[in-house]
């Protein structure tokens, strides 16, 4: 079974202790193949730090020589001009195989209202980017809503950062909108999985570790055990995130 992750990080954060430091893009290599990751979507921890257009530059230049690497640049307003606009920003992602975007609001400051953002929405509306929504950088749940009532059309892949049982949060957001997807970094409700599956089918949950504050292995686990088909567990491990990157139009 192959495993994609969609939610890794690496770099330098000098605000918290890492059990395991993963300072270099080859030492993110070392434990994926450690661990028996073959692809990841990743960025660099300097983004969540230090901003945005500088470790988006960075993650470039270090993916460049790793075809099992897929990276996710940092979003901005674009009515400061601080990186790239419009087709000059597709041109560039292709270029640097990027294939996703990731909102930093806390970081970044501004807001995540249709008007901040809406030029790179309709965007990755019509070219099928997906958008990363980790609730730990500053984006609520409620924001989320707002966001997808205004773009309903719009592919988010979201985490949400609460390890209680979240199933009244996020399966309304699964139920209503068509192209959000679930991240399992934070879902380890005991059969979560199994019910998710019976009620909406595997298509919608992604294979996620939250690497490297936490492990690649413990929701790999979860997914290999759990009591769903065999075709279901390699469409969260790897499927699923496949077919959403095989369809971005850059």
């Amino acid at each position: 079974m192959e495993f994609f992750d969609c939610n890794v990080c690496y770099g330098y954060d000098v605000r918290s202790k890492i059990m395991l430091p993963v300072n270099t893009v080859e030492d993110l290599i070392s434990n994926m193949k450690i661990a028996g990751v073959a692809k990841a979507m990743v960025n660099r921890v300097e983004l969540y730090v230090a901003g945005t257009s500088v470790s988006n530059q960075i993650l470039a230049e270090d993916i460049a020589k790793y075809d099992n690497l897929y990276g996710i640049w940092g979003l901005l307003p674009s009515h400061t001009h601080e990186i790239p606009e419009g087709e000059q920003m597709l041109k560039e992602m292709k270029k640097n195989r990027i294939f996703g975007w990731r909102l930093i609001p806390n970081i970044g400051r501004y807001l995540v209202k249709d008007f901040v953002l809406k030029d790179w929405f309709e965007i990755a509306i019509e070219r099928k980017i997906p958008i990363f929504i980790n609730t730990a950088h500053g984006t609520t749940l409620e924001a989320v809503a707002d966001l997808l009532k205004s773009f309903p059309e719009l592919t988010v892949i979201l985490t949400y950062a609460n390890v209680w049982p979240s199933d009244r949060f996020l399966r309304p957001f699964v139920a209503e909108y068509p192209n959000v997807y679930l991240d399992l970094t934070y879902c380890i409700t005991d059969g979560g999985i199994e019910s998710f599956v019976k009620e909406y089918g595997a298509d919608r949950l992604l294979y996620g570790s939250g690497f490297p504050y936490s492990y690649f292995g413990a929701n790999m686990l979860m997914i290999k055990h759990a009591d769903i088909s065999e075709s279901d567990k390699r469409a969260i491990a790897s499927g699923n995130l496949s077919r959403i990157i095989e369809g971005v139009l850059l």
